[in-house]
């Protein structure tokens, strides 16, 4: 017998036996079958991860165990349990791997895990929590507002133009949130950088090939214009206020110029990004259902009108307390359905000790050194807490009590901000963002999704393999000014 035969025969045999041990054995949770050693289910999973979980979750429950490239993964996909991930400290549940992982796809350099994660955690999270905080945006949403407006203004010049929706939403965005946050010494030309370096992030993450070198020149010249901007001698108003906060911390504990640049571009990454998704997904679904398009833009009309008299005094007295009022309770449940169908995060902790949850009644133990992963796909597209879950209802969340300062989402298993301990620190300038952009832009242009050939644009065209929010291949609009607004 040849060794190839041997090689077929001894995969097939391990393949049997795996499969016979996984469906036999009682152990709970169950593991899912593989037949590569280290590498367990790892090339499954890359190759679409949000599918891969799916079809394990019908075929083994809520909790199951997987090999993960030499990892030992439980995953989770109830809310409870879900929520037991974020309810844990760092102590018992860590996140410095999954830090250290975004930090070297993003900026290239890596270094030791614990060292990332310790200026994450000293330097960087104590600024944002000072600094992004509700009580901060309420001062910063109007110079945020003035700032996209103006960028804005000038395309209700124009009678029509066709252009690609993701930048004619996101690149005014891009600019006025960081002059806002970055003063105007941070380099405002970056945008398309931001863009080539965005759009491999998916197979940096997972490490799978693709053609790099593009992405790696933009990756250098945007590190070499933040280097210039963290060099200045001194710190102003001319930083931003999130900028001149972080070069103060930055200089005040030593830390190195080369590791703060990194360290900046990777938050820089992280504020933009899965705004920018979900910004595109908002008006693609919006776009889709032309009577969710027709009732959020009335009430933006109606809000300015009645409230504000034009388009100009409001965005020059917005704040954070008006963009939560009820009369933008429509707008604001169509941006939480967008993320709750589109939010596709997967939070993984190390256990840094034996850690139990419970599901159901049931005990689930991971012991240390192994990883929890929260499915939270499984929980958005739950039917008995979501009816018709695979739909866009854009009023899913305006039939709740309005409380000033909190999401309609409370009671509910949603989670693309995180939840307890572990909320998202930038939570309330992307609800700002997104809310802006929506009114500004519904309110001034009329949109029409452009049809490539025999390709319909909707549903659009998604790659299997996603970080945060699907992506989406270009699509183009025919945008034009309303002549009423």
């Amino acid at each position: 017998m040849s060794l190839l035969a041997v090689g077929v025969v001894a995969i097939v045999v391990a393949f049997a036996l795996s499969s016979f041990s996984s469906k036999g054995a009682a152990s709970f949770p169950p593991r899912v079958p593989s037949v590569m050693p280290w590498f367990g289910t790892a090339l499954r999973f890359v190759a679409g991860p949000d599918e891969f979980l799916a079809r394990c979750q019908q075929q083994y429950g809520n909790v199951f165990r997987m090999l993960l490239a030499g990892r030992k993964v439980v995953v989770v996909c109830s809310a409870s349990t879900i929520s037991s991930i974020y309810a844990a400290d760092e102590n018992t549940l860590g996140a410095h791997e999954i830090h250290n992982t975004v930090h070297y796809a993003v900026s290239g350099s890596k270094g030791k895990s614990t060292d990332v994660y310790s200026v994450v955690t000293r330097l960087i999270l104590p600024t944002l929590d000072q600094r992004l905080s509700r009580r901060a945006m309420g001062d910063l949403t109007a110079q945020i507002a003035l700032a996209l407006y103006a960028k804005v203004k000038t395309c209700t010049q124009m009678k029509n133009a066709r252009v690609s929706l993701l930048k004619f939403l996101t690149e005014p965005l891009y600019y006025a949130t960081n002059l806002i946050m970055f003063g105007s010494r941070y380099p405002q030309n970056i945008y398309e950088d931001f863009h080539i370096l965005d759009e491999t992030m998916t197979e940096r993450f997972y490490g799978v090939p693709f053609w790099f070198w593009p992405s790696e020149k933009a990756r250098r010249r945007m590190l070499g214009q933040i280097s210039d901007y963290l060099s200045t001698k001194d710190i102003s108003e001319e930083d931003g206020w999130l900028g001149s906060a972080f070069k103060k911390s930055f200089r005040d504990n030593n830390t190195a110029l080369r590791e703060a640049s990194n360290h900046l571009l990777t938050f820089q990454w992280g504020m933009h990004t899965n705004t920018f998704g979900i910004t595109l997904w908002l008006f693609l679904c919006l776009l889709a259902h032309p009577d969710a398009f027709l009732a959020v833009r009335n009430e933006i009309d109606k809000a300015i009108k009645e409230n504000f008299g034009d388009l100009e005094f409001f965005m020059a007295n917005v704040n954070l307390q008006i963009l939560e009022k009820p009369y933008f309770t429509l707008l604001t449940s169509a941006i939480l359905e967008t993320m709750r169908l589109n939010g596709v995060f997967i939070p993984v902790r190390s256990a840094e000790t034996d850690f139990q949850l419970k599901d159901q009644g049931r005990t689930v133990t991971v012991r240390k050194g192994e990883y929890i992963l929260g499915n939270i796909q499984a929980a958005h597209m739950n039917e008995s807490s979501y009816p018709d879950h695979h739909k866009f209802v854009f009023d899913r969340f305006a039939h709740g009590e309005h409380r000033e300062g909190r999401l309609p989402t409370e009671g509910q298993p949603w989670f693309t901000f995180a939840a307890g301990r572990h909320l998202c620190k930038g939570r309330h300038l992307a609800m700002c963002e997104l809310k802006l952009v929506a009114i500004l832009y519904l309110h001034l242009f009329d949109f029409t999704p452009v049809t490539n050939g025999s390709s319909p644009w909707w549903p659009p065209r998604t790659t299997s393999r996603n970080l945060g929010i699907p992506r989406v291949k270009e699509v183009f609009i025919d945008v034009h000014p309303r002549h009423d607004a």
